[in-house]
């Protein structure tokens, strides 16, 4: 894809390019003959891109919006990525592998700068709700309150959100991009709404907490995420649920409760999850077997292995290394 295409991409999303070294990123669309490094799908109201660029320690790009957009983008990079973004005349900031959301309200510019160690490697979704929801035939009641609010109000704003489902899709989107070329145009339009449709229920959740005594305690989300990070760093290690619970300063229940209401999945569950990415990288990237990938993830045999992966990825693991 030439960088006239990648620009003509965004602008058919309501983002007009004014410069940056994104525009550089070789990229491959869903008309190529098989989609592979940076790939780049656009719909009517909304659009996915998947950066996995080696190349560069810093990517930037700047962009006006032509209409009110929002910008979500999960970064899959686990080596201390931080991205700088200004909307307008605010300035914001995340750190580590955080799915971010950032409202850039019509004819405002939008900018970021992600650096990192070792090339970016992020899923990013740009989509006009309100249009999304017009063109589908859907009340705008329907949105998340909070999201409905920020969007009428024409705020800027930025939210760090937990990657939850939408950083499990956007993972599987980055694993699985060259696996489907005959159907590419089907998947990356599937897998775009269904990354916004987990983006509007994180929305939800937020919106759930608040709604529990009329005040939002972002201090919930934080104990939650050192809980995460427990599980990040050491996935092998069984889960004890009560050195958990006091690290969240809940009881064992209300942080079941509040770690799948957040993250859309049980603590076991999210353990499980990377154990199989473990494994699937091993696969792909390390040239393990199926039975060695197995170990990777935990599993006694690779039968259980087996129907574990394909639970999640919704292929064999056989079939990962034949491609």
């Amino acid at each position: 894809m030439s960088q006239i295409v990648f620009q003509e991409a965004l602008s058919r999303i309501g983002m007009q390019v004014r410069g940056g070294n994104l525009i550089d990123v070789p990229w491959s669309t869903v008309a190529d003959s098989e989609s592979v490094g940076n790939v780049a799908w656009v719909g009517r109201d909304m659009g996915i891109f998947v950066v996995d660029w080696a190349d560069s320690k810093i990517v930037e790009l700047n962009a006006l919006a032509g209409k009110d957009v929002i910008v979500c983008s999960a970064v899959l990079n686990q080596d201390g990525a931080r991205t700088d973004f200004v909307v307008g005349d605010r300035r914001f900031d995340a750190k580590g592998a955080d799915m971010t959301m950032v409202f850039v309200p019509q004819r405002e510019h939008f900018q970021f700068g992600t650096s990192v160690s070792r090339g970016l490697k992020a899923v990013t979704v740009v989509v006009d709700v309100m249009s999304m929801m017009e063109t589908r035939g859907l009340p705008d009641a329907a949105l998340p309150k909070s999201l409905l609010r920020m969007i009428r109000g024409r705020q800027i704003a930025m939210e760090t959100l937990a990657p939850g489902h939408f950083g499990a899709i956007a993972r599987d989107v980055a694993a699985r991009r060259a696996m489907f070329p005959s159907l590419a145009a089907l998947y990356y339009e599937a897998k775009t709404f269904e990354l916004v449709s987990a983006l509007l229920n994180e929305f939800s959740r937020r919106d759930a907490f608040r709604a529990g005594d009329g005040a939002f305690d972002p201090g919930i989300l934080d104990r939650l995420d050192r809980v995460k990070r427990i599980i990040d760093r050491a996935p092998r290690r069984i889960i004890d649920v009560d050195a958990l619970s006091r690290v969240a300063a809940m009881n064992r229940t209300k942080l079941r409760s509040a770690f799948k209401q957040v993250y859309g999945t049980t603590l076991s569950g999210y353990r499980t999850g990377l154990m199989l990415q473990r494994a699937d990288r091993a696969l792909k990237q390390g040239g393990a077997s199926v039975k060695q990938a197995a170990r990777h993830a935990g599993y006694a045999t690779a039968s259980s292995f087996i129907v574990a992966y394909k639970r999640q990825y919704g292929v064999c693991p056989g079939i990962v290394l034949r491609d």
